[in-house]
């Protein structure tokens, strides 16, 4: 795997440069012009899916009985917790009938107490206060008023306005329903995008500053986020105007594209930096653009593209409000690839003089220009070094006594290259040095945590069994659900009048339940089915276990009283004289409330002589039918009527349908897949990373770190919002709830996956760099771990703030969401993958990589120390001067034949590797320069040292030139 100098991309790249720009640039701008169309058209949409339970009993409702309005309602209160029902709700009844004429609504669009009474139907009007046995005392009262789908939203904010001015001082109003939820979500998007995102996007750029260093980089990571999210928006769009997407996919996308800008930018910022020299000419930086591109970029390709792909994976679900979401986040990250491998190398190259300046300011100051002479120092130092190592080189070739001539690899490289992979890699070191040294280097902190892991393997592992049992335990405890009050801002008006709402009457005003009735004969206006149905829709409510906590109102019932079938024919079908008959006996208009009742609870049409075929029954609890409770009650009530249906031998068919039903479907069937997409999930993580490093050891153990990152990550979440664990500190984002919200596991699963996946593969591909270059196992991993350990955690911390902004939204369900996404990078990067992962891999050793066959390790080189020059006799200058008074070679001399076979040396020692030519592409040990007082002996790890070097200048005293020490099977031995 040989970099190119420049490399195909680079080369298109820097032709095309001001096209891209222009590309991006145009792209930057729609998506700003039409970013606000994209989130006005998302949306809550829980239509029932079509491979769940209730799907053939909504169709059929929905056959026999269309609706295309959204009712929306008015909750009343008195200001002073007195009686609502007087004067004050009449006149304020009267108003919004009146403003229903205005909008040229349907008589029958408004519906409430008074409307009721007014009528002569005191009874149906009962339905609308909260006191049924006494509607005087009643501290609460509902206007229902029924909106054309197709302008809900226009009219249901010109109602809101004309009720709240309306209302009299001694009244409070709030209004609930659907466009008030929609309304609500929309504003709790906007607040995110416009007021949390951007207040992270320092503290983002932090860790970010803190690894490259350079301000002037960070304009670039500025750009690619800008770039990224008005493009995703843009892309989005015209999507949006065919499919419904869920209402909080801006705000994913959104932090999606904070934490993959950001970590790319990262990954390939920081790798040019280290290729890149200070002040570099075109030339330079793209040499040092093609080695980022050709290795960080790979990572990010690889990376990026297996979190799309799990994220894309959500489009499987038959629910829209998933699949949306999972399409929506899967393409932004495609576009943030896309941005940071073609947008963040173009400006590198259209720029470069400016990119490449490096230092916190404008200029340096002095202390910066004392470090870039001293750089160029060392880079003429290192250049010296390259032009002995090639000469080192020649030599041995021309010695041919050690089995590598011509025909070696090292002298193959040679010919194809013009300079051997050793002063090839001692050039680039002239640039930054990609390989820690084997051996003479002080360890960095993830150095020393990784090298204690390894030592106490065992230890580690043990540990974090011992807190992933416990965890696994909380998570088969986890209970979700499906409120609605978690699914909206927390400080909208809508979400404060439907807790008000659901306290005052439960929700079953809002959401009520509906069961259908189908006689077999199709006759519903008959004797027999009256009782039939009635007895059934009886049996199947006391079957449900709740009777007493319900309202059942239909055409043959009306709460716990029976609608005698007799009255109802009459008031159909008798005289005007009948009835008034009927209204003198029951003191009430009873015929009008019949006919009322036919039109809403039947399909049929009196005046127009339809005959109904078909009935419902309203069933409203009076407790939170999107609570644990009224999910039970959903069950209960399903097996009740599929009882009763068996009872009556089949002679009607009944159906479930409305109140929180489509939830309640759509989340079930999503976790009946669930279980098949984390197979599926971890299944592709096992086949990627098999490919990817053709071994089966590797992936199962990815896999399993994975999955105790997730059990770890989802018992904690569960002890936070399920037993409260962090209700001390008083923030409502981390409070207990006693559940989880549905959706926050489904959606974190494919994410934390993803990115414990991204650092896995980045980890484990320097520590195969470090491997090939004949590490040994237990040393390849330290220097991984060393060297890839502060991007990770840089990387993760900026995951985490990225994502940890959603705990500042006022939605619970996304603050769910962001506390699962920040533990598990925080948890992955700092534990997992920089502790665990060192321990298990060194506890496996060469079993690693099982079972792909890597090169035998080769023992590190140790240095002797030089002795220091005669004391009062300075070193002899001068290229004539090689020999002392004495006749022994002067300290420059022997100084220069030490560089010289040390080169030599390495470039024997990296043919024998057996991978000479992907080595000789890599990063591999930098050449380190020697100088007076540095190493001047080299032997192995095991104690052999090879010929002192004054022993080598004393056979050199006849002219001979020094036998280099590459032939000495004394330092080549593997």
């Amino acid at each position: 795997m040989t970099v190119p100098e420049h490399g195909r991309a680079v080369s298109i790249l820097w032709r095309l440069r001001f096209v891209v720009l222009l590309f991006w640039a145009t792209l930057t701008c729609l998506g700003a012009a039409f970013a606000t169309r994209f989130t006005n058209n998302t949306y809550i949409d829980f239509s029932v899916p079509e491979a769940s339970e209730g799907y053939a009993d909504d169709q059929e409702f929905q056959r026999l009985f269309p609706s295309t309005e959204d009712p929306v309602t008015v909750l009343v209160r008195r200001a002073d917790e007195g009686s609502v029902v007087g004067p004050a709700l009449h006149n304020l009844t009267d108003s919004v009938v009146s403003w229903a004429e205005t909008a040229a609504l349907e008589s029958s669009s408004v519906q409430g107490y008074f409307i009721m009474v007014d009528r002569g139907l005191p009874e149906l009007g009962v339905a609308f206060v909260n006191d049924v046995a006494d509607p005087n005392a009643s501290t609460a009262s509902l206007i229902v008023v029924s909106l054309p789908r197709n302008a809900s939203g226009l009219l249901a904010e010109d109602l809101r306005h004309h009720v709240l001015a309306a209302a009299p001082n001694s009244l409070e109003v709030e209004l609930a329903g659907e466009p008030y939820f929609l309304q609500a979500s929309l504003d709790g998007v906007t607040h995110d995008l416009e007021q949390v995102h951007p207040k992270v996007v320092p503290f983002a750029l932090i860790p970010f500053l803190y690894i490259v260093r350079s301000w002037r980089l960070s304009l670039i990571t500025l750009a690619c986020i800008a770039a990224s999210a008005a493009s995703a928006y843009f892309v989005m769009w015209p999507i949006s105007e065919t499919v419904a997407v869920a209402n909080f996919a801006p705000s994913m996308m959104l932090s999606a594209v904070l934490a993959t800008s950001i970590d790319y930018s990262l990954f390939l910022l920081s790798r040019f930096r280290e290729e890149s020299a200070e002040d570099s000419d075109a030339e330079g930086v793209k040499r040092a653009l093609a080695t980022a591109l050709h290795f960080a970029g790979h990572t990010v390709l690889v990376s990026g593209t297996t979190l799309a792909l799990c994220f894309f994976g959500l489009l499987f679900f038959p629910v829209g409000l998933i699949s949306s979401l999972g399409l929506a986040t899967g393409l932004t990250i495609c576009i943030s690839i896309a941005v940071n491998l073609t947008l963040l190398p173009a400006l590198l190259l259209a720029f470069p003089a400016f990119f490449t300046r490096r230092g916190w300011c404008c200029c340096g100051g002095p202390r910066r220009a004392r470090q870039r002479a001293e750089e160029r120092r060392r880079v003429a130092e290192l250049r010296a070094a390259a032009a002995s190592s090639s000469s080192a080189e020649e030599d041995l070739e021309e010695e041919g006594g050690s089995g590598r001539g011509a025909g070696s690899p090292a002298a193959g490289a040679r010919r194809g290259t013009g300079e051997g992979p050793r002063a090839s890699l001692v050039r680039k070191e002239a640039g930054a040095s990609t390989l820690l040294p084997r051996s003479g280097r002080k360890l960095t902190c993830w150095g020393l945590v990784s090298s204690v892991s390894m030592r106490c393997g065992f230890v580690v592992v043990a540990l974090f069994v011992g807190a992933g049992v416990p965890c696994a335990l909380e998570v088969s405890r986890i209970e979700t659900s499906i409120s609605q009050e978690e699914m909206m801002p927390r400080d909208a008006p809508a979400s404060r009048a439907y807790a008000d709402l659901v306290a005052a009457f439960g929700s079953g005003g809002l959401f009520p339940f509906k069961v259908l009735v189908q006689p077999q004969d199709g006759a519903v206006d008959s004797a027999a089915f009256f009782e039939r149905a009635r007895g059934l829709v009886r049996r199947a409510l006391d079957l449900s276990g709740e009777a007493g906590a319900l309202n059942a109102t239909g055409v043959m019932m009306a709460g716990a009283t029976d609608v005698p079938y007799d009255m109802v024919h009459q008031a159909l079908h008798g005289s005007a004289q009948q009835c008034d008959v009927l209204a003198r006996l029951l003191q009430r208009d009873a015929c009008a409330e019949v006919r009322v009742a036919w039109a809403q609870f039947t399909n049929g049409d009196v005046d127009a002589g339809v005959n109904a075929t078909a009935t419902f029954v309203t069933v409203a609890l009076d407790f939170d039918a999107f609570s644990a409770r009224g999910v039970q009650w959903i069950r209960a009530m399903r097996a009740g009527l599929a009882q009763a249906a068996n009872e009556s031998q089949g002679l009607d068919c009944v159906g479930l349908s409305g109140g929180s039903l489509p939830m309640v479907d759509s989340v079930n069937l999503v976790y009946s897949y669930y279980p098949v997409m984390v197979g599926v999930t971890l299944g592709v993580v096992f086949a990627l990373l098999g490919i990817a490093f053709r071994s089966l050891v590797v992936p199962l153990r990815a896999v399993l770190t994975i999955s105790l990152s997730l059990v770890l990550t989802m018992g904690c979440a569960w002890l936070v919002y399920g037993r409260g664990a962090l209700d001390g500190l008083g923030w409502v984002a981390l409070s207990g709830q006693g559940a989880l919200t549905w959706s926050a596991p489904v959606l974190a699963f494919p994410i934390m996956v993803g990115l414990g996946l991204d650092y896995d593969i980045f980890l484990l591909g320097r520590i195969l760099e470090y491997r090939l270059a004949a590490y040994t196992d237990v040393e390849s991993v330290t220097a991984g771990v060393e060297h890839s350990g502060p991007l990770i955690s840089a990387a993760g911390v900026i995951m985490a703030i990225a994502f940890g902004a959603l705990l500042f939204s006022s939605s619970t369900s996304l603050n769910e969401l962001a506390f699962l996404l920040t533990a598990s990078v925080l948890v992955d990067t700092f534990l997992v993958r920089t502790v665990l992962v060192p321990s298990v891999m060194g506890l496996l050793g060469k079993r690693n990589w099982w079972p792909r066959t890597l090169p035998p390790p080769l023992p590190p080189m140790t240095l002797m120390p030089l002795p220091p020059p005669p004391v009062g006799e300075p070193p002899s200058g001068g290229s004539g001067a090689s020999l002392r008074g004495d006749g022994l070679p002067d300290y420059e001399t022997i100084q220069s034949t030490h560089d010289a076979a040390h080169a030599a040396i390495m470039q024997a020692r990296l043919s024998m590797t057996g991978e000479g030519e992907h080595a000789g592409s890599g990063d591999h040990q930098p050449l380190e320069h020697a100088g007076p007082g540095d190493p001047a002996f080299v032997s192995t790890d095991d104690g052999d040292a090879g010929a002192a070097v004054g022993a080598s200048a004393s056979g050199d005293r006849t002219g001979d030139s020094v036998t280099s020490p590459a032939a000495s099977p004394t330092t080549t031995r593997s």
